[in-house]
């Protein structure tokens, strides 16, 4: 046995060694442009280690157990799962399959020759019985192909002679089963379906609203009140039920943008067909580049996924509107003797608007009581009684310096008429016949009502777009070929296993270079040390993009309260979402209450754009960021689907969730104070009660676009904070992971400019490291993206010879300023 362990040793020895890498040597996972182009380059099969046979290589100088059929497993294997033993003796059991052409009693062969012949040392056994205790999906294979050929010595039960693929199905674990349904619950597959089911929620809520005003109004066209009463009180119902809903359409928004990300990054093969072209695309972020290299089904569903939820952000905001019960007031031209109940007369051409004798009567009396009626200057009732409606006044008095014997009532107008139509050009008001008035007497109406509507109409709508929104949403989910470079652990993992020769020696390769056409260097290049801040990762267009997008929001409501508040300076600021005379304006062209709760909502177009602007933008941040950390330390790669080995998957993209949700939440209250900032001003005018007839029925209509200052001062507020932050985070400083004089300075792995396939497929070309005084390489490395890798040199230059950098598991150094490599 110990003859037999040497020469098993020899064999191992020999077939293992490979002649250690230098500039310009071809390596072993060189492919071939051809090769990448056909699509033969397979993402879709789990990154795992297999253990049913050795390459075909190796397969020449294997060793053949004596007790083993040797033509058993030298088929490769095709199993879509990587099957662990975890144990060194594992008796049949009752539940396995008994195959003796393909097992032996392990009576027979010692436990460390098993070991041996599998590659493990005393050390991994540990290892792996320490890690069972936290689950078997946390074990750690060690990659080991081409150092140990003789793989038919594998004992365990799932790789015999006679297993086929079906009867490896049947030999599964408990895990293994449930690894299918795990594949779509995690990584980007279980963001989708969050997505989709909030989606989904927010579509039944829709639903639900909508079966109820149809039978409640019985029909789906035109509105329905759902609230009728106190001001204050239907003030808080449309403050609350504008905050559910701009958290709805966030939350679509947050959704749209998620799906929109995965949709647009292109697979393996789109890259190898684009680099091929010399195109480089967008990895890690949302990307409408993409669009002309990926595919057109994708591009559209992706289109339809963003503009239905922008749409719904918009409609969703029009469905509620309040409307303002408000009396329409008199006004009357008077004398000083009015006052003391001097007789008037009642003529057709004298009570133009109308009154009754009672009404004025109710009103001379009121102002023979000191104290009824509210005494204001002329100025201040012309500035009162000058706007579209007037809630707080139901009549006015103007009293006039004319003396009259005949009748103490002058002239009466029309309910609601403005009082700029008697002011002269120096802010005097002048009776109709021609008199100055003094002051004027003005009578509170009664408080007012108001009525929270419903439109069903522009809520069927929503109900529509929420429902594509979801359709196309799990459109996505059904696509399980689907393999996206989602991640940019995605990215490293397919360009470590499959190198781009189009990048091939061009490790310090550089956007800049890219956009030059200069994919690859006929010389060793020499990296540049300079401390990279943050805000130098995004590209000056996308700086321009987000700047741009803020100001299209900021500029005007800037410019919109510094108008009012200048005009207004007694009372500048209002309350959320309540239509005040002084800042609500008459459109050009009248518009329904079908129509104007639409255009006051339009500007969610801006917060939506700006949304998904910012929301790049903070994703092209972490993703140089991501990147930059493998120059710094060992860290295992984060993948959007099928982790294996030490790779992690997370239900985020690239954007942190902590910084993902404070960006939705900011966008929520952004939102809901726009919404709140400019919207539908429904005025129901009628006339004021009178004592004869009792209360009037509305009978008039005013639609108007309302503002509030206090909205759109906290919008602005919001806006500021948000561009502050980030400027703020820009000014952030990679940590250096070069050396320049002898101190640290700069990363190699910073992504100046924002994400490029071309400069990340650069970085991973995974090279054979040769440590300083080692003639044989180490083995331990063949599959670095099963592992925890950092970047850094792999191989120092000496002479003419430059160094080498890339991906390793097994210990990088820093980037030295004053060599050059490839």
């Amino acid at each position: 046995m110990g003859r037999l362990r040497s020469d098993t040793h020899t064999t191992m020895m020999e077939s293992s060694r490979r002649p250690s890498l230098w500039a310009g040597s071809l390596r072993r996972d060189h492919i071939r442009l051809d090769d990448l182009a056909s699509d033969r380059i397979d993402e879709g099969q789990p990154y795992t280690v297999s253990r049913s046979g050795p390459s075909s290589a190796s397969r020449q100088n294997s060793f053949a157990w004596p007790f083993h059929g040797r033509n058993a497993s030298e088929a490769h294997s095709t199993t879509r799962s990587s099957h662990f033993t975890f144990r060194t003796w594992q008796p049949r059991s009752f539940f396995r399959p008994h195959d003796d052409t393909a097992s032996i009693d392990r009576s027979i062969v010692p436990d460390y020759v098993v070991n041996f012949m599998r590659g493990e040392t005393p050390e991994t056994l540990a290892r792996k019985k320490e890690q069972r205790k936290w689950g078997q999906h946390g074990v750690e294979v060690t990659p080991r192909r081409g150092t140990f050929a003789s793989h038919p010595i594998e004992f365990g039960h799932y790789y015999s002679s006679s297993t086929d693929i079906t009867r490896d199905l049947n030999t599964f674990s408990s895990w293994s089963r449930k690894s299918g349904l795990r594949r779509h619950v995690t990584g980007w597959r279980g963001g989708v379906i969050f997505n989709s089911l909030i989606s989904f929620i927010i579509l039944l809520v829709g639903i639900i609203c909508l079966i109820l005003v149809i039978a409640k109004a019985k029909l789906l066209a035109g509105e329905s009140a759902i609230y009728s009463g106190d001001c204050i009180t239907a003030e808080h119902i449309n403050i609350g039920i504008h905050i559910v809903i701009n958290v709805f359409g966030v939350a679509l928004l947050s959704g749209a943008n998620y799906v929109f990300q995965v949709l647009s990054s292109p697979t393996r093969s789109e890259v190898t067909v684009a680099h091929g072209n010399k195109h480089w695309l967008d990895i890690g972020i949302p990307s409408i580049r993409n669009f002309l290299h990926i595919s057109g089904f994708r591009a559209a569903v992706a289109v339809i996924v963003l503009l239905s939820a922008v749409a719904s952000q918009v409609i969703y905001n029009a469905v509620i509107f309040t409307t303002q019960n408000v009396v329409n007031y008199d006004v009357l031209f008077v004398t000083r003797s009015f006052l003391d109940h001097a007789p008037f007369s009642n003529d057709a051409n004298i009570n133009e608007g109308g009154l009754s004798n009672l009404d004025i009567i109710s009103l001379q009396d009121a102002a023979s009581q000191a104290g009824t009626l509210t005494n204001m200057t002329s100025t201040a009732c012309l500035k009162e009684f000058s706007s579209i409606f007037q809630p707080s006044f139901d009549a006015v008095l103007l009293i006039t310096d004319m003396v009259s014997t005949t009748s103490s009532l002058i002239r009466t107008t029309e309910s609601g008429t403005s009082l700029t139509t008697f002011a002269s050009n120096n802010n005097d008001i002048t009776a109709p016949d021609g008199s100055i008035v003094q002051y004027c007497l003005a009578r509170p109406s009664a408080p007012q009502t108001c009525s929270v509507n419903l439109s069903g109409s522009i809520l069927g709508i929503a109900v529509l777009l929420n429902l594509a929104t979801v359709i196309s949403m799990a459109i996505i989910l059904a696509r399980s070929t689907f393999e996206p470079l989602v991640t940019l652990g995605d990215s490293i993992r397919s360009f470590l296993r499959h190198p781009d020769p189009t990048t091939a020696n061009a490790c310090l390769l550089t956007k800049s270079d890219v956009r030059k056409g200069n994919w690859a260097f006929e010389e060793a290049q020499f990296f540049v040390p300079a401390n990279h801040y943050w805000f130098l990762t995004p590209s000056f267009p996308r700086w321009t993009l987000t700047v741009a997008s803020w100001l299209a929001i900021a500029a005007p409501s800037a410019v919109a309260l510094g108008l009012m508040v200048s005009a207004n300076l007694d009372n500048p600021l209002t309350r959320f979402g309540v239509a005040t005379p002084q800042f609500s304006f008459l459109p050009p062209s009248p518009f329904g209450t079908a129509q104007m709760p639409l255009v006051t909502a339009l500007p969610q177009l801006l917060i939506a754009i700006l949304y998904f602007v910012v929301n790049a933008h903070l994703t092209t941040y972490f993703l140089s960021h991501e990147f930059s950390l493998f120059a710094r330390s060992p860290r295992s790669l984060r993948v959007s689907s099928n982790p294996a080995g030490e790779q992690t998957t997370s239900l985020f993209l690239t954007l942190p969730r902590p910084v993902s949700w404070t960006l939705v939440a900011w966008f929520t209250a952004m939102a809901f104070s726009l919404s709140q900032a400019v919207f539908p001003g429904v005025i129901a005018l009628s006339s004021s009660d009178s004592p004869s007839t009792g209360p009037k029925p509305p009978a008039d209509r005013i639609v108007a676009v309302s503002f509030s200052t206090q909205a759109l001062l906290t919008l602005l507020a919001l806006l500021v904070a948000l561009l502050l932050g980030l400027l703020i985070l820009g000014c952030r400083r990679t940590g250096a992971a070069s050396f320049a004089s002898g101190e640290a300075k700069g990363n190699p792995l910073v992504l100046r400019g924002g994400s490029c396939s071309a400069v990340i497929s650069a970085k991973c070309h995974h090279h054979n490291v040769v440590p300083p005084g080692q003639q044989a390489p180490q083995q331990n490395d063949g599959e670095p993206w099963l592992r925890s890798i950092a970047w850094g040199v792999v191989e120092e230059g000496s002479g003419m010879r430059p160094g080498r950098c890339g991906f390793s598991a097994n210990g990088v150094g820093c980037v030295d300023a004053g060599r050059n490599y490839v």
